[in-house]
């Protein structure tokens, strides 16, 4: 994924690429945390990135409803269709109903040579809800 070259980079770098250059955002800092983390939110347009204290890149969050240029994967695949492009997973996991943290749907977690990526499933659809790409070394 070409999103997936800017992890471990400083944020600087994606910030000033198209079309996050272009796009309003929002920066905070979550101090309560083991590690200090740098978070910069970019409201509507569905997409989040997680950096270390030194603002390099470890997370990058897309939501359902991001252009799916930028995602480079259709929102619309259902969990067969995402295996049947990426093979066997990492790991995986069933939807769960948890009372206070409320319903989840399925996910996927491949681990690639530089990269994991995450994808999250809808519940209602079974396409995809979001996708995550991480460092490997921010993988929990």
């Amino acid at each position: 994924m070409t999103l997936a070259r800017y992890l471990g980079t400083h944020v600087a770098e994606l910030l000033a690429a198209e079309p996050f250059c272009r796009w309003p955002v929002n920066r905070s800092t979550e101090s309560d945390l083991p590690m200090k983390e740098v978070w910069y939110a970019f409201g509507a347009r569905g997409v989040d990135v997680i950096c270390d204290e030194d603002e390099s890149v470890r997370t990058i969050f897309l939501r359902a409803g991001v252009d799916e240029l930028l995602s480079e994967t259709s929102f619309s695949l259902t969990r067969e269709e995402v295996l049947a492009l990426f093979g066997s997973p990492s790991k995986s996991g069933a939807a769960t109903r948890h009372v206070v943290l409320g319903d989840s749907g399925a996910w996927d977690r491949f681990d690639l040579e530089t990269a994991t990526i995450h994808f999250q499933y809808r519940l209602d659809s079974g396409g995809i809800e979001m996708i995550t790409l991480m460092r490997p070394d921010a993988v929990p």
